[in-house]
């Protein structure tokens, strides 16, 4: 008897399969695909891992897609003679790579998704409203401490050093105070330019010590757009050359407005005849 009970716990017990398969109709599919789509490319994701995301999700259950995307606008179709046409726009563009993991995970996993269509909309409508995962107050942290590092790295010393923090940690905290009146990315970055170089100018006004170029391109490194930059040489590479070149002419804008408010400034103290190199 003994034997036997050992016997049978030897044996390989059955898994239980938790998850279960849930049917979707074709609208359905489609709207959270459209849904994933947009939270991908509000969260900052490349073109082309947008266009895979929302056709994998849709041949998960059985339905094929021809998306087209860009930066700003997504659209979905087919070539059946009784073929759809989803058009979905963004307004708002940002970076969170936790959310493009999210999406990620979902979307392969998507063929054997426990969840009801109901559920799934609000899951998601709580991501698309789900706020940035840093609070305004250590954005600012950070960027003074980033700031204040690459003005150590270019050679910069102690003066250099507290100056770009107060600088960078400056921009930072204007540029998310006007955030609320939602004004376009160009005068975003142009009145962060406009802060660098005038907190700039007071510092090194206060300290002869501080070097005036030093201070503005520690304090300029947390606002340069690396990550559209980055995305629209992926998009090229994926063959999405519209969606690349948006990106590209995105980024070259991002610092042409950042080095607009910097020029007017030292212009400014320029005319009003203050000595400007020290």
């Amino acid at each position: 008897m003994r034997l036997k009970r050992q016997w049978q716990r030897c044996l390989p017990r059955k898994r239980v399969n938790k998850m279960r398969k849930t049917d979707f109709t074709r609208d359905q599919t489609i709207n959270i695909a459209v849904k994933m789509g947009k939270i991908l490319l509000k969260s900052g994701a490349e073109t082309y891992r947008v266009e895979d995301t929302i056709s994998r999700c849709c041949l998960a259950h059985g339905y094929e897609v021809d998306p087209f995307v860009t930066p700003t606008v997504i659209i979905l179709g087919n070539e059946d003679t009784d073929s759809f046409i989803r058009v979905s726009r963004i307004g708002y563009r940002s970076t969170n790579l936790s959310l493009i993991s999210e999406m990620n995970r979902m979307s392969y996993n998507f063929s054997k998704w426990d969840m009801g269509y109901e559920e799934t909309c609000s899951w998601l409508d709580k991501k698309w409203r789900q706020p940035a995962p840093y609070g305004k107050w250590a954005v600012c942290l950070a960027s003074g401490i980033g700031s204040a590092a690459f003005s150590a790295m270019l050679g910069g010393n102690s003066h250099d050093f507290i100056a770009a923090f107060i600088t960078g940690g400056m921009a930072m905290l204007v540029l998310k105070q006007i955030a609320g009146y939602h004004p376009s990315a160009f005068w975003e970055n142009a009145i962060a330019g406009v802060v660098i170089g005038a907190v700039a100018l007071m510092c090194c006004a206060i300290s002869i010590q501080c070097t005036m170029e030093k201070i503005i391109v520690g304090a300029l490194m947390p606002f340069v757009p690396g990550v559209p930059f980055c995305n629209g040489l992926r998009d090229y590479m994926a063959g999405n050359l519209m969606s690349g070149n948006s990106r590209i002419a995105e980024a070259l804008l991002f610092a042409s407005s950042i080095a607009i408010g910097i020029a007017f400034v030292l212009r400014v103290w320029f005319i009003w005849g203050w000595d400007l190199w020290r």
